[in-house]
């Protein structure tokens, strides 16, 4: 009998490979950068493992399913699956699994470095730098101020704690209301507009999802202070970016950090790369010199559950039968 075909589509494909080889002989590993350097094998793969995010090249969509029509079982290399559960519409037997609940110290320190750049006027810094301009500037501390963190899981969880260690007031919002180390208040997220008027940063970590899309619209920026900044590590879609463009103008809030957006990459006509009170990141926010080795504390049982025919008892397993992701949305 051949052995079962897993692929693997990522940046450190390699790293996956070597790992997982030694310990799973049983299965042939390919690794490949992007679903075109993999074209003349999709039609055998059974199990892909995948960022699931729709970059170029990786993005897994319904048309890259259509070339896999003995695909078994997804292992997302995020947290969320939104967009790989997008491509699987109608093929309910394929088994989808993510790598939530390990993220919580990069993209809290990706919030830690869109916090502190904003604060401290970090883009207008270097500007000056690169002009050789010698200028002081007015600089906020974290220390004493309010954050809000909507989105509770891992990640959020994680932040929490880390801006108590930094001396910040933490106000969670959540869909189900818990004590959460770190948070000096828990509020149901429909209080989110009503605490807004509270806080100095406010930082998106949820996925985005019937509850979450456009949850920051004009209404809410509206309710922020001028003073005010919003992080956005989750999904583009939880943020009106048209609106989010007008209220930077306006100055209805002080700036933006954004890692995540509508479309990406971020169009080169989108208003965001021009405002002098915006930081863009890549959708970075969840990748680091360690993400492979993250990821394979979960790929690896899963993947040894799934050889055993135990697939209940796969990491994260959230399709079929659950249609929400858990933790964070990176």
């Amino acid at each position: 009998m051949p052995k079962p075909r897993m692929l693997v589509v990522d940046r450190d494909c390699e790293r996956y490979q070597a790992a997982l080889s030694g310990d799973f002989p049983e299965v042939d590993i390919t690794a490949a950068r992007s679903y075109a350097d993999a074209a003349p094998l999709l039609p055998e793969v059974r199990i892909l493992a995948t960022m699931g995010v729709p970059l170029p090249g990786i993005g897994f969509t319904a048309d890259v399913a259509a070339l896999m029509p003995r695909l078994a079982w997804v292992q997302c290399l995020v947290s969320g699956s939104e967009y790989v559960r997008r491509g699987l519409a109608g093929r309910d037997d394929v088994l989808v699994t993510t790598v939530a609940g390990i993220h919580g110290p990069q993209m809290s320190e990706m919030a830690l470095l869109h916090m502190l750049a904003l604060a401290r006027g970090l883009p207008a810094m270097l500007r000056n730098q690169e002009a050789r301009t010698w200028r002081r500037m007015p600089q906020l501390i974290l220390e004493a101020k309010t954050v809000g963190i909507v989105g509770t899981g891992a990640v959020g969880t994680h932040l929490a704690s880390v801006c108590r260690t930094f001396g910040m007031r933490v106000y969670c919002f959540s869909r189900t209301v818990r004590p959460i180390p770190g948070a000096d208040q828990v509020y149901p997220r429909e209080e989110l507009a009503r605490v807004a008027p509270e806080l100095d940063f406010l930082v998106l970590v949820v996925p985005a999802d019937a509850g979450t899309r456009r949850l920051v619209d004009a209404g809410l920026l509206a309710a922020m202070k001028p003073t005010a900044f919003l992080v956005n590590l989750g999904r583009g879609p939880v943020v009106d970016e048209e609106a989010l463009a007008r209220a930077l103008r306006e100055g209805t809030i002080a700036g933006a950090g954004l890692d995540v957006f509508d479309v990406e990459p971020l169009p080169d006509n989108s208003p965001l790369w021009e405002l002098a009170n915006v930081i863009v990141t890549p959708h970075a926010g969840g990748h680091h010199d360690r993400s492979a080795e993250q990821a394979l504390t979960v790929l690896g049982p899963n993947l040894r559950a799934y050889l055993d025919g135990r697939p209940d008892q796969m990491i994260n397993l959230v399709h079929p039968g659950r249609t929400a992701d858990a933790g964070s949305a990176q």
